[in-house]
């Protein structure tokens, strides 16, 4: 079975403004945890960044979605999907990262 790629240019279903996302996140002391870098505002659709953590080295998408509830997409360097989370509401968005990305 071949690895799934993602295409994000085809991500998102609803429009968001991931500057603000970012902006919120930039400065909380758990994001630098992940080794954060290189991040990434693709119009209104995703927010980007490369992770450097301790369980995940790698891409790191975030979307929103029609319910107003977050995906969250892992991939290795070349955009191999690792694993999706959904259905993330904005007040668990960095406890759910860190735990995939920084702690068991």
């Amino acid at each position: 079975m071949k690895a799934k790629t993602i295409k994000p240019i085809e991500m998102g279903a609803r429009s968001f403004d991931p500057i603000e996302l970012y902006n919120n996140l930039k400065n909380l002391r758990t994001v630098w945890c992940w080794g954060a870098q290189a991040w990434t505002a693709h119009k209104d659709k995703f927010l980007r960044f490369k992770s450097n953590g301790y369980l995940h080295k790698g891409h790191v998408y975030i979307t929103l979605g029609w319910d107003d509830t977050f995906t969250i997409t892992y991939t290795t360097l070349k955009g191999t999907v690792l694993s999706v989370q959904e259905g993330i509401y904005v007040d668990m968005l960095v406890d759910t990262i860190d735990r995939k990305i920084e702690t068991k």
